[in-house]
């Protein structure tokens, strides 16, 4: 399986020591996520009382200059944390 742009220029960048570039845009990528957080208050028979249940999802990360969304802006945390 070929490697993604995205990862492809991670690895670049991390290998130059500087930012890694958008390869959709051409500039230097800024990336952004939605996160959701589903809150559920369930009632408790053994407590006597509601229970907060948490749960979450997230939008697909994103380019903040261009808008264009890859999985992979936030897939390999390993290339990430640079």
């Amino acid at each position: 399986m070929a490697e993604s742009l995205v990862l492809t220029e991670y690895q670049q960048a991390k290998e130059e020591g500087r930012q890694p570039i958008c390869p959709y845009c051409g500039e230097p990528l800024e990336v952004r996520e939605t996160q959701y957080e589903y809150l559920t208050w369930r009632w408790s028979e053994a407590l006597g009382r509601f229970v907060k249940q948490e749960s979450g999802d997230a939008d697909k990360p994103y380019c903040a200059k261009c808008d264009m969304g890859d999985w992979d802006f936030l897939e390999d945390e390993e290339i990430i944390g640079f």
